[in-house]
């Protein structure tokens, strides 16, 4: 069987605009807007009034669209639309929208508002967020004697290989007196970050402050609405991913039936046990192909560590070697030639009896000391890949984002950096391989 190769230079796919029906207000970006707070209210009525005709609830909602003079016209034509509704809502809310947008003559993806938010508020390193949305539609009722108490959506997302998802929900009531340990269970140590929205700037502050007093989470900030219309059609997939918006129609891509944190942790933990088969997997399948050629993954020993690394990156030494007793730390770059992923091993050796526990408070304090932004999502102690490690990112004063993974064992700490690539190529296999394979040998 013979490859025709084409010389042909393909297409990139047009990028989406970006419809976040937020908390009742619409803005495309470009001035126009509309306010859809009373549809997102009456989103289980059959029947709504628009202009004082009563009609279906798809229809009005194709009057909206209309109205926007969505969609939008590209070079090639009409542009894809990516839609974001109520994180809360599930199939038959989210199918009213199905209903509007199935005419519409491109491609349409529905999706929960918390992972347009995790499209737009991450980088191609993070693994886990949180998102926390404190207006809730459709509104609930309340007793004018009895005042309603605040609730608080809660969902808690991961980053899996088809892009971000969320995996877990709650609601979380600030004036409870439950506040902190429920906000501990969703937002666990497994969360990088946690974004908070609301159409109250005053209640999203508030629940900025109360989040980050309870949550383990690196970093608690408010969403910006005006990175959710430029970046939200991001997939958050592998490279590539981005450019297949599949073929006109409507995806809905609904929450799954996420269980609340309280009563259902073991599905959560199923969950996690899951995606860490799933990576084990890919990767042995990873070093397995090609079996007649040079293997995919290689062993590498700087000094007193081993360490596995994609067999056909480039090596470069930052700094002379740290071993031989003295305390200058060795540095070792890992990079894909192709794309620009890297791989850093940062070899220090501190005192004997070092324990992580130690080197951990050691960080924190220079970090502190630091005051700045250049290094945050500080985590003494964290899992990953089955090792305990101290974990937090930095921020280059070129290129994306570094994960560190920090390990300390006999007189050495050995942390491993994670940088994905230039156009945002995803070294999170490679990372995880990495930091799993890291052998600290004794001093001989």
């Amino acid at each position: 069987m013979s490859i025709q190769r084409s010389d042909q230079v393909s297409t990139p796919a047009p990028r989406p605009t970006v419809v976040d029906l937020a908390f009742g207000h619409v803005a495309i970006g470009d001035g126009r807007a509309a306010d859809v707070a009373g549809l997102l209210d009456a989103i289980d009525e059959p029947t709504v009034s628009v202009a004082g005709v009563r009609c279906q609830g798809h229809q009005a909602w194709q009057t909206v669209l209309r109205d926007l003079r969505l969609p939008d016209a590209g070079p090639g034509g009409p542009l894809p639309l990516v839609l974001g509704y109520p994180s809360t809502w599930g199939r038959v809310r989210s199918s009213v929208l199905a209903r509007a947008t199935a005419d519409i003559g491109v491609p349409v993806t529905l999706v929960p508002r918390a992972v347009l938010i995790a499209r737009s508020h991450t980088d191609g390193s993070m693994q886990r967020c949180a998102v926390v949305e404190t207006t809730h539609f459709p509104t609930v009722p309340g007793d004018p004697a009895r005042p309603t108490q605040p609730r608080w959506d809660v969902a808690r997302l991961r980053r899996m290989s088809s892009g971000w998802e969320i995996e877990a929900t709650d609601v979380l009531e600030p004036e409870s007196d439950d506040i902190a340990a429920r906000t501990e269970t969703i937002v666990d140590d497994s969360v990088e970050s946690v974004f908070v929205d609301g159409a109250d700037p005053a209640e999203v502050t508030r629940a900025v402050d109360v989040v980050a007093a309870h949550a383990l989470a690196g970093r608690v900030v408010a969403v910006d609405r005006e990175l959710i219309r430029r970046y939200g059609w991001r997939t958050g997939g592998p490279e590539g991913a981005d450019q297949r918006f599949g073929v006109s129609g409507t995806q809905v891509q609904e929450p799954p039936r996420a269980v609340r944190s309280r009563t259902g942790r073991w599905m959560t933990a199923a969950g996690v046990a899951a995606v860490a088969v799933a990576l084990v997997a890919g990767v042995v399948g990873f070093l397995q192909r090609d079996g007649d050629g040079p293997p995919v993954e290689q062993t590498v020993a700087l000094g007193r560590t081993g360490v596995e690394v994609p067999a056909d990156w480039r090596r470069s030494e930052l700094a002379r070697s740290g071993g031989g007793g003295t305390d200058r730390p060795s540095r070792t770059v890992f990079a894909d030639v192709e794309d620009g992923r890297r791989i850093l091993v940062v070899q220090s050796e501190v005192r004997a009896d070092s324990t992580l526990a130690s080197v951990a408070t050691s960080l924190g304090n220079r970090i502190r000391q630091r005051g700045d932004d250049v290094v945050t999502e500080f985590s003494a102690s964290t899992r990953f890949m089955g090792r305990e490690v101290i974990s937090y990112r930095e921020a280059p004063a070129s290129g994306s984002a570094i994960r560190w993974y920090v390990l300390v064992e006999h007189g050495l700490q050995v942390s491993v950096g994670c940088q994905a690539g230039t156009a945002g190529e995803s070294v999170d296999t490679e990372c995880a391989h990495a930091v799993s394979s890291v052998v600290i040998n004794e001093q001989r």
